[in-house]
């Protein structure tokens, strides 16, 4: 009996163990994993598909206007898609064009481009020993030959298109007496090229022309313009809108000099630059330099004073001088004479000056003013790298000499007194002189000053030392003029005209 029970027993076992067996694989059968792909939108889930291709087809097929717009093949999902491969018995499967549409009315789609950007170098404050750095520029571009071609127009604007093609191209004559040619190009910002997936949401840069005057106004806003009249020339219109004549060629390339002849009815380009780089070129130049004579007096202690006469008329001399110039977009940053040859010594002037004092009341510095009144400030050779006109959208009120040498002696350009001496953060060291008759004369960005206030100062006396402090372009001189007080209700006048012919 037992044995039966056994036998019974192992019989149930076995039954039962099959039937499990069996149900088991059919819910088994029931509930097979899928292979399908979860999509997501910035970490959103948005829906579970079955074909990844599908949806990307799809992205590509509907975007016709984009594809038209840019001129592209192709278009792609949105930076924030992401599409994942799962395993899964979810059975939930979302429709591939409802996913679309979710991506559609959410996100933008992108297309192949470049991504440019412009990384800026940190510029230190000498006053507090402080640095700043501007904020990265960034430039979505459809195209990278386009942004080479952009930039290198931007190049152009300021070297000259001849010019720097022969620089690039190594063709540049070789200057056998006067001339110049160029050394180095080349700019200050670290500028990276990255090819990605670009927004349609962004502004895309698709041609080198708004590439370039992007890069040179800083907007691609339209600028102001003027429609030339009768009479109309370049340097009467730059001045007229506040621009130099070096910054109404860059706004205008297609003009090579200021002599351009215009045509009335012309529409001209009277934008001030307000370039997103910095264009650095080196330049070797060698000039003929006008010399101008000195004017010496001998003093006669027979004659009253105001009684002079001309012993040597002058006669000015002329030198060959080698500079070497470097120009940040296109204005002098320094400027260095590496060698001179004197080709004709100047003559001086020679005056007997009477120096007999009669009764009436007489003060040295109040003497009449004529040309032989004024003496350069600065050692010869000498170049004038800035003059008095428009700069920066200001008036650069004087003019800027260099040439002569950091640490090289100032001389004041007339008989005077010392009125004011200091330090400013933009004219850095700097002397103030009057000279009588209400006439001022202002000494910038020395290197050291050696004279004090209340010090009489006679014609050429040495104010102080040619440097680059304050606000300064390079080492030079800022000579300015005034009818008035400096910057206290004075009027500014050219150096220029005023008290010297250069």
């Amino acid at each position: 009996m037992d044995t039966i029970n056994k036998i019974l027993g192992v019989c149930a076992t076995i039954l039962i163990s099959i039937i499990v067996f069996f149900i088991g694989v059919k819910k088994k059968n029931e509930g097979i994993p899928n292979y399908l792909y979860k999509v997501y939108l910035n970490g959103n889930t948005i829906g579970l598909i079955e074909n990844k291709q599908d949806l990307l087809d799809l992205i590509d097929k509907e975007q016709v206007e984009i594809k038209e717009k840019y001129n592209v093949d192709k278009v792609y999902p949105p930076s924030g898609l992401d599409i994942r491969d799962v395993v899964t018995y979810d059975t939930n499967i979302s429709d591939v064009n409802n996913v679309y549409e979710t991506i559609k009315n959410n996100e933008p789609f992108t297309i192949n481009g470049y991504t440019v950007t412009i990384n800026y170098k940190e510029v230190i404050n000498e006053e507090d020993n402080t640095t700043t750095k501007k904020d990265p520029v960034t430039l979505n571009v459809l195209k990278k030959d386009d942004f080479v071609d952009g930039f290198y127009n931007t190049i152009a604007a300021f070297v000259g298109s001849e010019v720097l093609d022969k620089y690039k191209n190594n063709t540049q004559l070789e200057v056998l007496e006067t001339g110049s040619t160029v050394d180095n190009v080349y700019w200050n910002e670290d500028i990276k090229i990255k090819k990605s997936y670009i927004s349609t949401d962004d502004y895309i840069y698709t041609n080198s022309s708004d590439i370039s005057k992007y890069l040179l106004f800083g907007t691609l806003e339209e600028g102001t313009k003027y429609t030339v009249r009768d009479g109309d020339d370049i340097k009467t219109i730059a001045s007229n809108n506040n621009l130099n004549v070096d910054e109404f060629l860059v706004a205008n390339p297609s003009f090579t000099s200021e002599n351009v002849l215009l045509t009335t009815g012309q529409v001209v380009n009277t934008t001030l630059i307000n370039p997103i780089v910095e264009i650095v070129y080196e330049e070797e130049k060698i000039e003929d330099v006008e010399v101008p004579y000195e004017t010496v007096y001998e003093d006669d202690k027979e004659t009253y004073v105001g009684n002079n006469q001309v012993l040597q008329e002058g006669e000015n001399g002329e030198t060959r001088v080698t500079e070497k110039i470097q120009y940040i977009n296109g204005e002098i940053q320094g400027l260095y004479i590496t060698n001179k040859t004197e080709l004709v010594p100047p003559v001086n002037k020679i005056i007997k000056r009477g120096t007999k004092v009669s009764s009436s009341s007489y003060e040295f510095y109040n003497v009449g003013f004529s040309n032989d009144t004024w003496s350069w400030p600065t050692i010869t050779p000498y170049v004038i790298t800035s003059r008095f006109a428009w700069r920066w959208g200001k008036m650069h009120q004087g003019i800027d000499i260099s040439g002569c040498g950091y640490g090289s002696p100032i001389f004041v350009v007339g008989d005077g007194v010392v009125v004011e001496t200091g330090y400013h953060s933009s004219m850095g060291n700097y002397v103030y002189v009057a000279h009588g008759n209400d006439y001022y004369t202002i000494y910038m960005h020395l290197a050291s000053i050696k004279v004090t206030a209340g010090q009489n100062l006679s014609r050429g006396a040495t104010v102080g030392t040619m440097g680059s402090t304050g606000f300064s372009t390079g080492t030079h001189l800022h000579l300015g003029v005034t009818i008035g007080y400096p910057f206290k209700g004075g009027t500014f006048l050219d150096p220029c005209g005023s008290i010297f012919s250069c």
